[in-house]
């Protein structure tokens, strides 16, 4: 059996292209042996001519034989090739989305429907309700999903969407708000990123539920990957549950989801505000073990609460809100005995429950949509090189970078203030060499409150739930 004179170079990575000295080699190797003596019958200045052609050539077809390979693999997978393999596991790429966000109505006529299509503002940009709902006994509709009418990518304050745009008979008084943070829309699926998801889709069926149920969610438009989770939980019942989180995306599809993912549904929980500490004052503070959302005259529940002469299971309002892990409400607790353990706020604006028909059965589906949490980062660094005068370079290489990774982090994980050092000093290797930079420090703020990483290490954790979301104009770089 002949041998091979151009073998494929294979490494962990990998095929890789042959180096142009081996490839030279074994083309002189085959022609010496098909026509020996070949150097005393030709010029040198010829051989050398031809020879340099010939090893050109080999080097474009060795590259395209090593690219030919890697490609068919879904990470490495071109943008073709990535699309079939997509089809093939019934993952399209992503495009864009535009910005969304919950909200819910208050009316004083129960059973009044608020239908998909309904519109609503905030001054500057309007938004469609995608899933439609109806004013319940309390006067509330649940969660309902809104998408903007306009493409782009902006941020959506809580309490922010309150204009009525759909007009409502003039005997039913309407009013909206949503009481969490909405979700910037999303630039179409980079092929990068698309081929991760094409190898995650691949990996579902034979790796299991989670999985699986993670390809299903990511295939929901408008669904943003870094913001899923499935976390394993004790339900507030004592037995195992699962707390599924998703960012983006109509709450029944999102729902739909989840349901055809071969989940037994009645594990799913939602997210439990927890309470971890009640004073004794006039007006009671409560401290919650997850940021709340709450706005003043917000009416609430604290239940489940042993502490003597706690008004469990009645409706009370939140007087001040005092940060986003303090309120405190209109009850006087003054002479109340000292708290003692427990207790659960409601409503918790971060849970969503949408029941899908599987005729002739019907199923309620809950899940979490993670609030945003908004961070800035005042970044102040120095080099020992005294005629330096890139500091503006600095700036503008390493705002995006430091914009990049906030975006990035997945719900529910920290910010890593080592990693975020890297990663600007990556991005400004092109003018400062790490090794000329003497100082880097962070300052970092969680929806205005200025937050230290944990002793000892350079994590700053947030709310568990939560997703992080910065932009360029939070984001200051100072040479001092």
């Amino acid at each position: 059996m002949a041998t091979d004179p151009y073998p494929l170079i294979m490494t962990a990575e990998g095929p890789i292209p042959t180096p142009p000295a081996q490839l030279r080699a074994s083309i002189e190797a085959s022609v010496s042996t098909t026509n020996p003596g070949y150097t005393a019958n030709l010029p040198g200045t010829l051989i050398e001519d031809v020879l340099s052609t010939d090893v050109a050539a080999a080097q474009v077809c060795d590259s395209a034989r090593v690219e030919t390979i890697n490609s068919l693999t879904p990470y490495g997978a071109n943008a073709y090739l990535a699309n079939q393999l997509g089809g093939i596991y019934g993952v399209p790429i992503g495009i864009g989305s535009n910005t969304s966000v919950e909200v819910q109505f208050y009316d004083s006529t129960p059973g009044f429907p608020i239908i998909p299509g309904f519109t609503i503002g905030d001054g500057s940009y309007t938004y469609v309700i995608q899933d439609g709902g109806t004013i319940a006994s309390d006067g509330t509709s649940g969660l309902l999903s809104a998408i903007a009418t306009q493409q782009g990518s902006w941020p959506v304050a809580p309490n922010t969407v309150q204009q009525i745009v759909t007009s409502v008979p003039s005997s039913i008084t309407l009013f909206v708000t949503n009481p969490q943070a909405g979700l910037p829309g999303s630039s179409g699926q980079l092929v990068s990123d698309y081929q991760a998801q094409v190898l995650q889709a691949g990996l579902a069926a034979s790796t299991g539920m989670t999985r699986y149920l993670k390809t299903l969610l990511a295939n929901v438009p408008g669904v943003q990957r870094r913001l899923l989770s499935a976390r394993p939980v004790t339900a507030p019942q004592g037995w195992p549950g699962w707390e599924v989180i998703v960012g983006g995306g109509d709450n029944y599809q999102v729902a739909g989801a989840i349901y055809n993912s071969l989940f037994d549904v009645s594990t799913l929980v939602g997210s439990t505000m927890s309470v971890t500490a009640i004073t004794q004052a006039a007006n009671a503070q409560v401290t919650t073990l997850l940021n709340h959302g709450y706005a003043a005259g917000q009416v609430i529940q604290v239940s489940g609460v042993v502490m003597t002469g706690w008004p469990n299971g009645t409706n009370i309002s939140v007087v001040t809100v005092v940060d986003e892990k303090n309120f405190t409400v209109n009850v006087n607790s003054s002479a109340f005995g000292a708290y003692s353990s427990g207790g659960v706020c409601t409503p918790n604006f971060r849970n969503v429950l949408a029941t899908i028909v599987d005729y002739p059965d019907s199923y309620d589906v809950p899940f979490v949509s993670p609030p945003q949490q908004t961070v800035t980062v005042a970044l102040t660094w120095n080099t020992n090189l005294s005629n330096f005068t890139g500091a503006v370079t600095v700036q503008q290489l390493g705002q995006p970078a430091i914009v990049d990774y906030i975006n990035s982090i997945p719900v529910g994980a920290p910010i890593n203030v080592f990693e975020m050092q890297a990663v600007f000093q990556i991005a400004i290797a092109s003018v400062l060499s790490p090794i000329n930079l003497t100082r880097m420090i962070f300052s970092v703020g969680i929806n205005g409150i200025s937050t230290a990483p944990t002793a000892g290490t350079g994590i700053i954790s947030g709310d568990p739930e939560s997703y992080f979301m910065t932009a360029s104009a939070s984001v200051t770089i100072t040479q001092g």
